[in-house]
């Protein structure tokens, strides 16, 4: 009879690898089964030989299970082979941050990638609370990526670790398994490294092929090609070259640019120049060589271009940016909508379209205020420009500043060789449509004032003064002149962007237009399905705070739980539409927090009085909250505004912030904050 082994792991891919490479060596000869922490367990546990995959499981499976065992092994684990050759790709020196569930574990993850021979990047362990390692910007994680910190730019999965040789000779030393069986099992785990020699080898020759490739096709670039190492030799000579200096190929590689180049300014410039590219006339012919210092590997690659080949380069540079998508979507026959505010502001966009001044479109979320920038494009006499759109609330500071303006080589880690073009580059002759203006900081504020006084942008880390010629179109939902007082918005940016600018009404304001809506939905989505009275009541009675885009969000999911012939009311998603005395009674049910009508009101007015501040784009101070709760007949000394803001916090009700920061409130605050006023109608009644 076969002894039993238990394995037990922490997460339930943690287990299936691991039970995977048991099953695989010794799967013939002792019976395997394996659980993981994570998903449970069948309670009392019995076997021959309990392993474990780490100290942390075995604390934890037995401090929650019964196991009955002979022989219990905390298995030693190290790096699984097929994955090595990931970490052996990342360049030398590099900062990689290594990520685990558990901080020991990354540390000893580290230690092991050590004693294997990785010692060419400098390893740094994850720490959970820990939201922004400098200068690290590549992980490494043994099945756990999705922990890695979101602004990584790359992270590499390594696979599970593997237990290694001298934990699965324990196993068998303690099944008492026969000691020829041995020498089969590590028969097993070489023929594995083996098999991943064989794959590196085939890897190999296929590396020296796409390097034949890649060497036959820079030989027939047009454009001359050059490199040099950081002694000034050549390494790199292409056809391309051979015909400009006349000097074969197999003559030039291994020699002094000196020897090779006739002109002594060209070498100069390749060697020193501070510019990117410059003019040179060679054997009467106009270039323009272009030089691109590679710092990592001390080397310089210079390419030779005619004047007239980059001239049409630079033509097919700006058809490409509109083949990739930098074009106005949609036209104001898109706008759908009858009512006369929307009428009448469709007119005013048209006019302001004809004008080349900025434009500020103001509008709450969700109604439409990029659909009018597209619009405004297509109308424009810039249509046949590139049309780039950013939400400028989707980047950081530093990110938005680079997205925007662009960067130079160099600038900061991880930065493209040869720099990146901004938005503002690619919008030149056309338009750049700045959405949620009002959140973008002070600084890139400055920044772009200077772009909209002198049109002209120059990149992150760079020198040269690139003179543009764009359109700005920007889009806010906060209400900038609430911004302007409290120093969050410059006055003197403002007047620029408001030079021509409209405001965009609400849905709630334009009723008349959700049937309109509906039916125009319905009909982009392909399907014939009509909608109960009772539903298009329900639709029209409604607020709609996210407008048009939460319309068809609410839309969507009813045609997608529909029976496919007619939306009725049973596929109104959730409780957003029930009437008040149902949501009364269904909040009842939900909000026990508040035990006292004075706790009621305190909660109203510290809620109330964040959202407001909130709505204007500001957060709410505790010395705030404090003045205003005197108005709710309930005040609060901002010792005690803490403490209740504290309890809403663990509630999830509002965030608080640090310092100047404040608090925000959350979306499930703004529900509590709905059940309470409803909760004071219903007592102010009573």
């Amino acid at each position: 009879m076969k002894k039993s082994l238990v394995l037990i792991a922490g997460s339930v891919k943690t287990k299936e690898a691991l039970h995977h490479q048991l099953k695989q060596l010794l799967g013939d000869y002792i019976s395997i089964d394996s659980y993981a922490i994570d998903e449970g367990f069948v309670w009392p546990l019995t076997a021959d030989v309990v392993l474990y995959s780490s100290e942390v499981v075995k604390f934890e499976a037995n401090r929650k299970l019964v196991i009955e065992t002979n022989h219990s092994i905390v298995g030693k684990r190290t790096l699984h082979h097929e994955y090595i050759d990931l970490l052996l790709r990342i360049p030398s020196g590099r900062r990689v941050l290594v990520v685990n569930d558990d901080y020991d574990a990354a540390v000893e993850l580290i230690q092991s990638l050590y004693r294997l021979g990785i010692d060419h990047i400098e390893f740094f362990p994850f720490k959970k609370e820990q939201v922004f390692y400098e200068d690290i910007y590549i992980a490494i994680s043994p099945g756990e990526a999705h922990l890695a910190p979101p602004y990584m730019k790359e992270v590499i999965d390594i696979g599970v670790r593997l237990f290694d040789m001298t934990t699965v000779l324990e196993i068998v030393k303690d099944c008492g398994l026969d000691e020829s069986i041995s020498v089969i099992i590590s028969d097993r785990y070489i023929r594995n490294i083996i098999e991943l020699q064989r794959k590196l080898m085939e890897a190999e020759q296929l590396t020296k092929r796409v390097n034949e490739h890649i060497q036959n096709v820079v030989d027939t670039v047009d454009d001359g090609i050059l490199a040099i190492d950081v002694n000034e030799i050549i390494t790199v000579f292409n056809k391309g070259m051979e015909a400009i200096l006349r000097v074969p190929m197999e003559q030039a590689i291994g020699q002094p640019i000196s020897r090779i180049l006739p002109q002594q300014e060209i070498v100069e410039f390749i060697r020193t120049g501070i510019e990117d590219n410059k003019y040179f006339n060679m054997n009467g012919v106009d270039s323009v060589v272009f030089r691109f210092p590679m710092l990592q590997e001390n080397k310089i690659v210079v390419t030779f271009k005619s004047v007239s080949q980059a001239f049409e380069i630079e033509k097919t540079a700006q058809r490409e940016f509109r083949n990739q998508g930098f074009v106005a979507k949609y036209s104001f026959e898109d706008i759908i909508g009858e009512h006369a505010s929307l009428i009448a502001c469709k007119q005013v966009a048209k006019k302001l379209a004809l004008s080349d001044h900025p434009i500020l479109i103001q509008g709450e979320t969700g109604t439409g205020k990029e659909l009018f920038a597209h619009a405004i494009h297509k109308q424009s006499n810039r249509k046949n420009g590139p049309f780039v759109a950013v939400n400028c609330s989707a980047f950081t500071e530093s990110l938005l500043e680079s997205e925007l303006f662009g960067y130079e080589e160099g600038t900061f880690t991880g930065a493209k060789k040869g720099g990146k073009k901004g938005l503002f580059e690619l919008a030149d002759n056309g338009t750049i449509f700045l959405d949620e203006i009002g959140d973008i900081s002070l600084h890139v504020q400055s920044h772009l004032l200077r772009v909209l006084q002198e049109q002209e942008i120059r990149r992150v880390g760079g020198r040269k003064i690139i003179p543009i010629n764009v359109r700005v179109i920007a889009a806010t939902n906060k209400n900038i002149q609430k911004k302007i007082e409290d120093s969050s918005f410059r006055s003197d940016l403002f007047y620029r962007l408001n030079v021509l600018g409209f405001h965009i009404p609400s849905l709630r304001l334009r009723k008349q237009d959700i049937p309109l809506l509906i039916r125009h939905f319905i009909s982009k989505s392909g399907r014939w399905i009509s909608v109960e009275e009772e539903v298009m009541q329900t639709m029209m009675e409604h607020n709609w705070p996210g407008n048009i885009r939460e319309l068809k969000g609410v839309l969507d999911y009813m045609l997608a739980v529909s029976d496919g012939r007619s939306v009725t009311t049973k596929d109104v998603p959730g409780d957003r539409f029930h009437s008040s005395e149902q949501s009364r009674a269904l909040w009842h049910t939900e909000y026990n927090f508040a035990k006292t009508v004075l706790e009621m009101r305190e909660h109203l007015c510290i809620l109330e009085t964040i959202k407001r501040c909130n709505d204007a784009g500001k957060a709410a101070s505790r010395e705030y909250i404090s003045l205003q709760s005197m108005e709710y007949d309930a005040f609060l000394s901002p010792q005690q505004v803490r403490l209740r803001l504290t309890h809403l916090q663990e509630e999830g009700f509002v965030v608080k912030g640090k310092g100047r920061a404040g608090t925000k409130i959350t979306s499930a605050g703004v529900d509590y904050l709905r059940f309470l006023k409803t909760q004071q109608n219903t007592t102010t009644t009573i």
